[in-house]
């Protein structure tokens, strides 16, 4: 496919008509200021070697060498040639069911469209497998053979809908044969099959099939799409909900048992369908338990790129203007010109290094060699901070290697420099993910709010969002509780102090005497006079107590 490595580059043809125009003026203001010099005929012959054709073809060669120069830093490119490149991979059959309970909404925006998402991004993720479509309702249909065609398959899948498949039901088992029948019977490994399916009919037939793909070596993954407590149907038809024959309401119900025992028959492995994510993970990591083997295919290897042939259409066009005389050689035109061609120069080689340095990147992070592509990364990024591609694939590479801080750096880079609302969509999301996986809740739900300003439909970003939003409800929640129990222990232990100050006998404090000396001496007398009565009675007690016992017990 033909195209234009740096397009934004191309916005600067507008410069052209403006200096063209600016060139206009000021041949309007040179004539009129010619005519006011003075005599025409005698300012005719000060001027006569000036030749106003010449200066045209001078300026126009000028501006068409501009136009040129800009055209060499856009870059134009197209494909190489086709070689034979060897992978190692599986082969695997993607089963969809297309039925019109897929239409059910328990799953925002629906069964159908959540499979859909789900299965454009595993097989990006599958870039060395072969791959292949199976769709299904009432009938099962081959819709792509295995291919390493990625593009074609996203295509294929985009596409799905009831309406391929004008018999409705679910037949399972059929559309397992189906997808069995694409594999090469010859060999009993490298084979698996994904199905997507709310098993909404139970299928006798697809548990006899499923033990007899076994028995070939075919692994059965299967995904439940949707939830067991059910969910009406929206009639694409009518718009309306699906009645069933006694005029009731339709519920869908997600049948995990019968999904269960396909994969349990094949050493395979169910999946609910509740986590884009989760599912990502675990069926890319079941399928890399499986054998795999070699794979010849065709592909392009590198873009040709043509921007050295418009530089050199710009020197040469500054050549000629350069040679061409209007009145006498003008050299600090050449220099200008000769400046403005060898920074160009400079750019677009500045540009095809970090381009060689991002795909040598990306064929060591297709190879999971994450170190070197990092490295490579790295380095694309040092000779230009702002190339967001490059800072977007050191993310992914960090990423991988569960440096999430330093890839949420990296993300965030990308977003800043990028002019592409695509590209800033997908840093944000991806710089949330790396944030989230730091329990940074708080700046996660920041990314994906600014990710689905950009993208409203980006499901994958309302869930997260939702999902941490609820996490961070439930901490606060948490703090909260846990600052009142301390506050209330606080509490009772101020309470069990003041009762423990309360339960000591208070002291009397001493009082300053308010008594004057007359009133000391007389107070003074009178104990004296209290003491000496109470010795007398205890005197006369003792007499009368001799005649007692020593002991009263």
């Amino acid at each position: 496919m033909l195209k234009w490595q740096h397009i934004e580059y191309l916005f600067g043809l507008g410069s052209i008509p403006l200096l063209g125009l600016l060139l206009y003026t000021f041949l309007r203001w040179k004539k009129k200021t010619r005519a006011r010099i003075g005599d025409p005929a005698l300012v005719g012959q000060l001027v006569k070697s000036f030749s106003p054709l010449r200066f045209g073809i001078k300026v126009g060669l000028v501006l068409l060498a501009l136009t040129a120069v800009i055209l060499g830093a856009a870059n134009f490119q197209r494909p190489g040639a086709m070689q034979n490149v060897n992978r190692r991979g599986v082969d695997v059959m993607l089963v969809l069911d297309v039925s019109k309970s897929m239409l059910a909404r328990d799953i925002k925006p629906s069964r159908l469209e959540r499979a859909k998402q789900l299965l454009t991004r595993l097989t990006d993720k599958l870039e060395n497998d072969r791959i292949g479509l199976v769709v299904f309702a009432g009938r099962a249909y081959l819709q792509m053979p295995l291919t390493t065609d990625h593009g074609a398959t996203h295509l294929y899948i985009q596409n799905a809908s009831p309406d391929v498949v004008p018999t409705q039901g679910t037949v399972i088992g059929e559309a397992l044969k189906m997808a069995n029948t694409s594999f090469n019977s010859k060999e009993r490994k490298y084979k698996a099959i994904i199905l997507l399916s709310d098993g909404e009919d139970h299928d006798p037939e697809a548990l006899k099939v499923a033990r007899q793909l076994a028995s070939n070596g075919v692994m059965i993954n299967t995904i439940g799409i949707g939830s067991p407590d059910g969910s009406p149907i929206v009639d694409p038809a009518t718009n309306e909900l699906k009645k069933d024959d006694q005029g009731n309401t339709v519920i869908s119900k997600l049948n995990e048992a019968e999904l269960q025992q396909l994969a349990d028959a094949t050493n395979g492995r169910y999946i609910r369908m509740d986590n884009l994510d989760d599912v990502l993970i675990t069926m890319t990591q079941q399928l890399a338990s499986v054998e795999q083997k070699s794979l010849s295919d065709a592909a392009f290897i590198d873009y040709i790129s043509y921007f050295q042939w418009f530089l050199g259409i710009a020197l040469v066009l500054l050549l000629v203007e350069y040679f061409l005389p209007e009145r006498r050689r003008q050299k600090l035109r050449l220099a200008i010109s000769t400046v403005v061609l060898f920074v160009s120069c400079s750019l677009s080689s500045s540009a095809q290094k970090e381009n060689a340095l991002i795909r040598s990147g990306n064929r060591y992070y297709k190879q999971k060699q994450l170190d070197q592509s990092q490295q490579q990364y790295e380095e694309a990024v040092r000779k230009a901070p702002a190339n967001a591609t490059a800072n977007y694939n050191l993310g992914n590479a960090q990423f991988r290697k569960n440096n999430y801080n330093d890839a949420a750096n990296s993300y965030g880079a990308s977003v800043e420099h990028s002019t592409d609302k695509a590209m800033q969509e997908k840093g944000l999301y991806n710089k949330g993910v790396a944030l989230v996986k730091q329990q940074k809740l708080q700046e996660s739900i920041d990314a994906w709010k600014k990710a689905l300003k950009l993208d409203a439909a980006d499901e994958d970003a309302r869930e997260n969002l939702q999902k941490a939003l609820q996490q961070l409800r439930q901490q606060q929640q948490s703090q909260q509780e846990k600052e009142k129990k301390d506050q209330q222990q606080k509490k009772e232990n101020k309470d069990k102090k003041d009762e423990n100050k309360e339960e000591q006998p208070q002291q009397p404090k001493p009082q300053p005497s308010r008594l004057n000396k007359q009133q000391v001496e007389q107070y003074l007398k009178t104990l004296q006079q209290k003491e000496k009565e109470i010795q007398d009675k205890m005197n006369q007690n003792k007499a009368k107590a001799l005649n007692q016992p020593e002991k009263d017990w």
